[in-house]
């Protein structure tokens, strides 16, 4: 009986299989039902419709759709935001969808009056969410493969473009010359660049996504110095600029000119030793192009010399490659005493963490345990899974760590992952057979406990 109680209930299961079962003219019905007062399923329902008919009438479907986006006037009422997502989202799947099969260049015809209505939108949405801007990010993104089907005459492009680009006060089309240019032919790139530069021209700032497109047009067509002239001689000089200078001017064979870029941009001996985003591409940067310069054995003093200030585990990992057999084994074992030692606890856990090195890991914790930064959430959580099944003692104190610092600041939104923390010390306690100088379980316990925040529950 309760069998065939089960069976019942799964075919009453909204599912694909059961409404087929339904059969067409039951569900045509209730969508008839339906859609009298749902506006945005009679929307969809009409284009579907229009697909079966032809792409001329599938376009216009849209085009009455656009149309009404470009004449309105109000804000979105925070109600009735998911709805306008999904009918802005509808609109850019039928035009990247059935109608580029049917038709590309009426798709790409739409789809620049599609992207061309993100300034209004923007200006009439709270769109704290970013699910408006996903909706315009992705039409962009999605345009190359539309814009090589449909072959548009290059200069009509071009002109398209820019005119997007130019209104892109919010810089949600940054991605469309990405997406275009390697799709396009000679002639066309030409004329894109041509059309960007004028649009440029005369201007003291001109809109920053010209700039990136022309950026991207240049590196598409393999032109460094059309790269470089986008960029002032104040911006060269910052580190991160000097090393995508030196890059593209490596990967053209241009050594001598890779590292006078790289010269004038040289980071602060702070920025390198903190290891700053920009300094590290920037010595990444110096380390090829001095290999690529017959400079091999600079090249691996500086990456062992990275390391040591940073304990970037790429840069020890290139390092310990370029080693005969055995002087690595040795080396990675003067890199793992190094890291006992470092100074910022965090970063040495790190580098133990993505290095897999569980042992070294867990000494680590286990003679510097004061030193734990929990400010690292993700870094204390990633080292506990190194640690969890080999050093439940290591991992534990690590996981006690967190949970003290949420229950002590009362981080509310943490409390989650606390409750998660506990139920895991507990399940770690069973393997750990000596505490040592560690507070027991027990009396770790009863301290959390003198906190009492709510939402999380101490295990008795």
């Amino acid at each position: 009986m309760a069998q065939a109680a089960k069976r019942a209930g799964s075919r009453k299961s909204v599912t694909a299989a059961n409404l087929e079962a339904l059969g067409a003219e039951r569900l045509a019905a209730v969508l008839m039902d339906v859609a009298e007062d749902d506006p945005g399923l009679k929307r969809r329902l009409r284009m579907e419709l229009a697909i079966e008919v032809g792409a001329g009438d599938l376009a216009v479907e849209i085009a009455k759709r656009l149309a009404s986006f470009e004449s309105r006037r109000s804000r979105i009422h925070w109600r009735k935001y998911k709805a306008f997502v999904r009918d802005l989202d509808l609109q850019r799947a039928m035009i990247l969808g059935p109608l580029a099969v049917l038709d590309a260049r009426m798709a790409l015809d739409l789809l620049w009056r599609f992207l061309a209505l993100a300034e209004g939108v923007f200006e009439q949405t709270d769109d704290a969410r970013g699910e408006v801007e996903a909706v315009f990010r992705g039409a962009a993104e999605a345009a190359g493969g539309l814009a090589a089907a449909a072959k548009p005459e290059a200069s009509a492009l071009a002109d398209s473009v820019v005119a997007l680009l130019e209104r892109d006060r919010e810089r949600v089309l940054d991605g469309l010359v990405a997406s275009i240019a390697p799709a396009l032919d000679a002639m066309s790139l030409t004329a894109l660049r041509t059309a960007l530069l004028t649009a440029s021209a005369g201007r003291a700032r001109p809109a920053p996504a010209l700039r990136v497109a022309l950026q991207t047009v240049a590196d598409v067509l393999g032109d460094v110095d059309g790269y470089i002239a986008t960029l002032s001689e104040a911006e060269a000089r910052a580190s991160v600029v000097g090393a995508q200078i030196a890059r593209r001017l490596l990967g053209a064979g241009r050594v001598k000119e890779a590292m006078a870029a790289l010269a004038v941009s040289t980071p602060s001996s702070r920025a390198k030793e903190m290891g700053a985003d920009g300094a590290a591409d920037w010595e990444e940067a110096q380390i090829d192009v001095l290999e690529a310069d017959g400079q091999a054995d600079f090249a691996q003093e500086l990456r062992w010399a990275s390391f040591e200030r940073t304990l970037n585990a790429g840069r020890l990992r290139a390092y310990l490659k370029r080693l005969a057999d055995f002087d690595d084994v040795e080396a990675e074992e003067r890199a793992l005493a190094h890291a006992q030692s470092f100074d910022r606890f965090g970063t040495a856990l790190r580098f133990f963490t993505e290095w897999s090195a569980a042992g070294a890991c867990a000494r680590l914790v286990l003679t510097r345990t004061a030193e734990i930064d929990v400010g690292d959430v993700e870094g204390l959580e990633a080292a506990v899974r190194l640690l969890e099944a080999r050093h439940p003692l290591a991992a534990s104190l690590l996981l006690r760590a967190l949970i003290a610092d949420t229950l002590r600041w009362a981080r509310v939104d943490r409390y989650k992952a606390a409750q998660r923390q506990l139920a895991e010390l507990a399940s770690l306690a069973v393997g750990v057979e000596d505490w040592g100088e560690a507070e027991a379980p027990a009396d770790f316990l009863r301290r959390m406990a003198q906190f009492r925040r709510t939402g999380v529950a101490m295990p008795a």
